[in-house]
């Protein structure tokens, strides 16, 4: 069953993030420059109207602090005062920003860019990893659109989506050295739309949103074999989360005159 959860209208909603401890849920609308906070327990929405964009959002040991990424490199955001800080600024080609990121088993935060000009067609983007000395590695280049990232169950693979290959590839990974020779661990040619933010399921398989594809999609990483398919009533998913037994998902509105355009979807069995 797909239903609407939060009804915003994000033109670009993404970086779902839940914490379990606060029982509350993140989410940012990338050029509207909101970081929302949602209080499931008091089903309360709290937008914080920022100086900066904010593309993704990992939590830390604390409740009110989160690690971010902003428009041009890794911060923080204060949950209790809204403060936005870039403490690690990035230097990108004035035609791309930071997009999606999240923490590697190692507590190391990883994300990559985008480029943005004439219709994101150049290979200008790049996935960085911000180690816990602070120092800053580039671990792939000649990137488009770099989005959904995850790890296996060992942290010894990390599964990446740069958009407009339709893939999943899949790269050795060492925490403190450069990735390994990639391979292609799920091919999307065949599915509509464009391959976008990505999760796990309990059992290390891929959940992955569809942009311009009106769903989810559902694959083992080992065998590249599609499990299953979750249409949505939007055009555009962006990220999905796991969230209790199922699972929550961001969308954007970005061209899309849905009912529920760029709302947040819960999606359970």
């Amino acid at each position: 069953m797909v239903e609407r959860f939060i009804a915003t209208a994000c033109k670009t909603g993404e970086s779902p993030v839940y914490d379990e401890k606060t029982e509350r849920f993140y989410f940012v609308d990338i050029p509207n420059k909101i970081l929302f906070v949602y209080d499931l327990e008091k089903e309360m929405l709290k937008p914080h109207q920022l100086p900066s964009a904010v593309t993704s959002i990992a939590l830390t040991g604390s409740p009110d602090a989160l690690r971010v990424t902003s428009a041009h490199g890794f911060g923080t955001f204060d949950v209790q005062t809204g403060q936005l800080s870039l403490e690690k600024q990035l230097d990108l080609p004035a035609t791309d920003r930071m997009n999606d990121g999240k923490l590697d088993p190692s507590g190391q935060y990883v994300a990559g860019s985008i480029n943005e000009a004439d219709g994101g067609r150049q290979e200008t983007a790049s996935l960085f990893r911000l180690r816990n000395d602070g120092t800053v590695d580039v671990l792939l280049e000649g990137l488009t659109n770099s989005n959904g990232l995850v790890w296996s169950a060992d942290g010894k693979t990390l599964y990446h989506i740069d958009t407009p290959t339709k893939r999943i590839m899949a790269y050795p990974y060492d925490p403190s050295g450069p990735l390994g020779e990639g391979r292609i661990a799920v091919d999307l040619e065949g599915e509509d739309g464009f391959p976008d933010g990505m999760t796990q399921d309990k059992d290390g398989n891929a959940w992955v949103a569809h942009y311009a594809g009106s769903r989810l999609t559902h694959w083992n990483l080992d065998t590249g074999e599609k499990l299953g398919q979750v249409d949505f009533p939007v055009e555009n998913p962006t990220c999905p989360i796991p969230y209790k037994d199922g699972l929550l998902v961001t969308t954007a509105a970005n061209g899309d005159d849905s009912k529920d355009a760029g709302a947040v979807f819960l999606v359970t069995p």
